[in-house]
């Protein structure tokens, strides 16, 4: 079989709803690493919320922020970031309808107002620690990626007002906020570039909406038991539940382990 190189989200494809690594998924990576396959993290996330699961699964390559930062074995081959204008005049508009915003850059996540209930709820079920306050951080560091917060009808009026801005919603109550045509798939295409590699030679492994691009896009697109509706139409296949031994039973099943 020809080595593989394997794009594994995180949330709710590693991690279990309780944030947990399943028994099996740490002996099965290290399984298809030895078996010649390259294993590389993509998730929304950005790096610094990723290092410690990726320090536990030693792996050192990764796509975060929904493709704007691309790793390869320790090497940043690149960063994209949000124009300071278009968040501007994001930050002016949420602001209006007393929606708060959090400004990742590739250190920390910044909120620009204190003590928001959306704020918590979504960050909290992540298990990280809630996001320090600056009101005009954006302004002053480079803005890989942010969060608004707001239901899905909300979220049809930032798409309306922001045609050069992509919304991909991952909780009740926060959407990711990208430039437009950035994606996991973005992502992926660049490191296959840099690799000499194609979409054929990658296998991807998904549960969420900014999953469904990076599905479209390589020769092998699997999509976890517990995934989005939406998701599984562009499935090559659907897994068991993360909790269920999905990533396992799919890495068996594709004869990676």
């Amino acid at each position: 079989m020809v080595n593989k190189i394997l794009f594994l989200d995180i949330d709710g494809t590693i991690l279990d709803n309780d944030k947990n690594i399943p028994n099996g998924v740490k002996d099965s990576i290290q399984t298809a690493r030895e078996n010649g396959h390259e294993v590389v993290i993509a998730t929304g996330r950005a790096p610094f919320t990723a290092q410690s699961i990726m320090d536990e699964l030693k792996i050192d390559s990764f796509i975060c922020y929904n493709g704007q930062i691309v790793q390869f074995q320790g090497e940043i081959i690149h960063k994209g970031i949000i124009d300071t204008m278009e968040l501007q005049h994001l930050t002016e508009f949420a602001m209006e309808r007393e929606q708060p915003l959090v400004y990742m850059d590739d250190k920390e996540f910044v909120s620009n107002v204190p003590d928001h209930e959306d704020i918590y709820e979504s960050i909290s079920s992540l298990k990280l620690a809630l996001p320090r306050v600056e009101e005009n951080f954006f302004l002053s560091n480079d803005i890989h990626q942010a969060l608004i917060f707001c239901d899905m009808e909300v979220q049809k009026e930032y798409e309306k007002a922001f045609p050069n801005l992509k919304f991909v919603r991952w909780h009740r109550v926060s959407c990711d906020v990208l430039p437009k045509g950035v994606s996991k798939a973005q992502g992926i295409e660049l490191f296959l570039n840099y690799l000499h590699k194609t979409p054929k030679d990658a296998i991807a492994f998904g549960d969420g909406l900014n999953d469904v691009e990076m599905l479209q896009y390589v020769g092998t697109g699997v999509a976890m038991g517990n995934s989005v509706e939406e998701l599984k139409k562009h499935a090559s296949f659907v897994t068991d539940h993360v909790s269920e031994n999905g990533l396992v039973n799919a890495m068996k099943k594709l004869k990676l382990i």
